[in-house]
């Protein structure tokens, strides 16, 4: 064995060591307060981040914020846009609307396969960037990270992502998600506890559909059916080729539907078509 190869093992049985320490003591803390900042400590041991943040998704309700450690007041109030509408169009809430599957995910692999055109282009709500793994951010949100997710069930009504950022340079790999499936039962059921024990009531508020709604309802007054779908898709960052494969239709039927919208809706490219539906979540607030 290399000494590289021993350090790596080394350090790898140190992270293991210290997660197994620290699940102690969220064990001897269930209940109470800071059982997820305990958790998010523990698991910055096998995978280290930046940043965290714990969402609670209860049907078409907006997200339910119950952890973060973001900073500063900037980054607070991109987590409160995230939550008063942007997430809406973000790839998780998608993924989860469909029935994700609990596990562990990077959001790059959520991501759809094509990204805004426009670069650091400011529009209401978001700043599009190809330098983004989702292909935009929230205003103020920290720029330039890369997000691992996982997801957890928590009741017939919820689930909970879990978020760790991280500086893109350091990206997550195979091996980070590996190491955090190996633990995910634990996981799980320390988060199942702690929303049945401190959370579990918000379970039962009255859903707000009325981002999701807006979404749902978006063009309908000026396109066609078709045009709404092909419009709904490109806002979720699909491509052409996708489009025209969820479809079932050609590519070039793509095109004719898209420029046909675009014309309808008097905008011109997908970041006037973003601006537009977030314009539009303005007005309805």
């Amino acid at each position: 064995m290399s000494a590289s190869e021993d350090a790596t093992g080394g350090k790898a049985a140190d992270a293991g060591a210290a997660w197994h320490r620290d699940i102690g003591s969220i064990i001897e803390n269930l209940g109470n307060a800071d059982l997820l900042e305990r958790l998010v400590g523990a698991l910055d041991h096998l995978v280290p981040s930046a940043l965290a943040a714990v969402f609670v998704y209860r049907g078409r309700a907006r997200p339910l914020l119950i952890y973060d450690n973001f900073w500063p007041h900037a980054a607070k109030k991109g987590l409160a846009l995230y939550i008063e509408s942007t997430y809406v169009v973000n790839p998780f809430y998608q993924a989860y609307l469909k029935g994700i599957a609990d596990g562990v995910y990077r959001m790059r692999d959520l991501a759809p396969d094509s990204i805004f055109e426009s670069q650091h282009h400011k529009t209401h709500g978001v700043s599009l960037s190809a330098d983004e793994e989702i292909g935009f951010v929230t205003e103020n949100w920290p720029v330039e990270m890369e997000e691992l997710e996982i997801a957890v069930t928590l009741d017939a009504n919820c689930q909970a992502e879990i978020t760790l950022s991280r500086p893109r340079h350091d990206g997550f790999d195979d091996a980070d998600v590996a190491r955090v499936a190996a633990v995910f039962p634990v996981i799980a059921a320390v988060l199942r506890r702690h929303w049945k024990e401190c959370g579990a009531g918000s379970s039962k508020a009255p859903p707000d559909s009325r981002v999701d709604d807006a979404f749902a309802s978006f063009g309908g007054d000026l396109l066609s059916r078709r045009e709404c779908e092909v419009t709904h898709l490109i806002l979720r960052g699909h491509s052409s080729e996708s489009i025209g494969s969820n479809l079932g239709i050609s590519l070039g039927t793509v095109k004719t539907h898209r420029k046909n919208a675009y014309a309808k809706l008097q905008i011109s490219s997908q970041s006037e078509l973003l601006s537009l539906f977030l314009r539009s979540l303005t007005v309805m607030a």
